[in-house]
């Protein structure tokens, strides 16, 4: 059964620069992992990660539903949008959690060398076995969304810090 997957230019790059694909699935879950993103989209326990929000019909978004086990029927449009989605040039503030395998590489300074954005450590505290690091990224918007990416990918939880926590 063929499900209309639709998604922002933030997010094309999940799928090799496609905004509108097919995919077949019974639910949310099912359809994520039929289209490979699922471990990028969702955290540790699971759960759609808070700066992406995937609505079905142009409707509710599924948190507010069954989450990943909302079901989809063909015919059915799933939208995946970045939360974190703005104007060309922005300012992002987020938590980075390390776990312990990576407290000791120099990722932040990686993504300084590898993408056009200024990092600005807010907050941190490290230990052996874990690093939590409030971090502002500022820069055009598609360079601090690809920086953002990289965290996740490398491994590293990537969490948008509430308003006002870090000022």
């Amino acid at each position: 059964m063929a499900i209309t997957v639709r998604t922002g230019a933030a997010l094309k790059s999940l799928f090799d620069g496609q905004q509108e694909l097919e995919a077949e699935g019974s639910t949310v879950a099912e359809l994520l992992e039929a289209l490979a993103v699922r471990d990028r989209l969702c955290d540790a326990t699971g759960k759609v990660r808070r700066h992406f929000n995937i609505h079905i019909n142009e409707g509710e978004d599924i948190r507010l539903l069954q989450g990943l086990d909302t079901p989809v029927k063909e015919g059915d449009t799933v939208t995946i949008l970045s939360a974190i989605a703005g104007g060309d040039e922005v300012s992002r503030k987020v938590w980075l959690t390390f776990p312990r395998a990576l407290v000791e590489r120099p990722l932040i300074w990686e993504v300084g060398q590898k993408f056009d954005v200024v990092t600005n450590i807010r907050q941190a505290s490290i230990s052996r076995d874990i690093g939590l690091v409030g971090l502002e990224l500022s820069g055009d918007e598609e360079e601090v969304r690809q920086a953002i990416d990289f965290f996740i990918e490398a491994g590293v939880s990537v969490e948008p810090i509430e308003l006002g926590v870090v000022e």
